[in-house]
């Protein structure tokens, strides 16, 4: 029978490793979802024969993929072994492998995911290869959820934490900013593709400009707050009026580009994202007119107690 400091022993070592490999989940997720893009890639370029030129590009998406399939395997074996994880894990060697897997994965989605490359999507915009799709935003999230998981751990930067602090609704403009980046080089991508040809669809390309526009208009603002509430304070006021346009904007615009007729009617980038879009303007309203309901209600109870403190004075 184990004694009562063999437990002990065993608890510690059982939570030192637990300390040392905060991030071997994501690890393992992100090795697989790497398999599977490098697998995917194989077979969506098996299945289409391009010209040299996307071939090219065909062949970036490749290499990434396999490097990053390596590198995270590498980085795995290292966390289940003693020694080796001595070295990586929360080492600055394991954010900056994590920083170069973010710049490779980066590459891959731009590559797959172009309607022009007809790998993941099609030239409307259409997913044609579910797997290397979902495969590839996966693992690009997984990158940036490791790679803030490093900063913290590595620097002590804590940075969803403290953007957070710093101030309200933060990560919604953040992931806006994203979500409207995707918007406008996806559309830009069916615009360049579709429309500047003959005999092109009136109706397809003015809501393609239209999605160009959202996602232009979304990126420039979002960019403006974030880099406000970076720096110092978002005023509020401008917060409310662009959320407001934004809102308004994408309320009108989503019937137009992801109906039949629209670029977004595919499933596939420009679907997802013009949604996640709309979504973030609700949510981002939302919150500032729960702040406007808050800070009402402050003001008129403080009336109301300075209304009350008259009337007993007066007494």
């Amino acid at each position: 029978m184990a004694s009562p400091a063999d437990c002990h022993d065993g608890n510690d070592s059982s939570s030192d490793s637990t300390r040392r490999s905060p991030r071997f989940t994501l690890w393992v997720a992100y090795l697989i979802f790497s398999i599977i893009a490098t697998v995917s890639s194989f077979q969506a370029i098996e299945a289409q024969k391009n010209a040299d030129a996307m071939m090219r590009k065909e062949k970036w998406a490749i290499v990434c993929t396999i490097l990053t399939t390596i590198i995270t395997a590498l980085v795995v074996a290292a966390h289940m072994n003693s020694i080796a994880s001595v070295l990586i894990v929360g080492t600055r060697l394991e954010t900056v492998t994590v920083l170069i897997l973010v710049i490779f994965w980066s590459v891959t989605v731009a590559i797959v995911t172009d309607p022009l490359n007809g790998l993941a999507v099609g030239e409307s915009g259409e997913v044609v290869f579910g797997n290397l799709w979902y495969s590839s935003w996966a693992g690009f999230v997984i990158s940036v959820m490791l790679l803030t998981s490093c900063l913290r751990t590595t620097f002590g930067v804590d940075v969803s934490g403290g953007f957070m602090a710093r101030s309200a609704r933060a990560t919604h403009w953040s992931a806006l900013f994203a979500f409207s980046v995707v918007v406008m080089g996806t559309s830009a991508n069916i615009y360049d593709a579709d429309c500047t040809i003959e005999g092109k669809n009136e109706v397809w390309c003015k809501r393609t400009a239209l999605a160009v526009s959202l996602g232009t208009v979304g990126t420039l603002l979002s960019m403006i707050i974030v880099g406000l509430k970076i720096l110092t304070q978002s005023p509020f006021v401008l917060e409310v009026s662009s959320s407001f346009i934004l809102f308004v904007a994408w309320a009108i615009g989503i019937g137009f580009i992801t109906s039949e007729l629209g670029p977004g009617a595919p499933i596939g980038n420009l679907y997802h994202f013009s949604w996640f879009c709309f979504l973030c303007t609700f949510l981002i309203g939302s919150s500032c007119f729960e702040d406007y309901a808050a800070a009402k209600a402050m003001v008129e109870e403080s009336q109301l107690n300075t209304a009350i403190e008259e009337q007993l004075s007066e007494f």
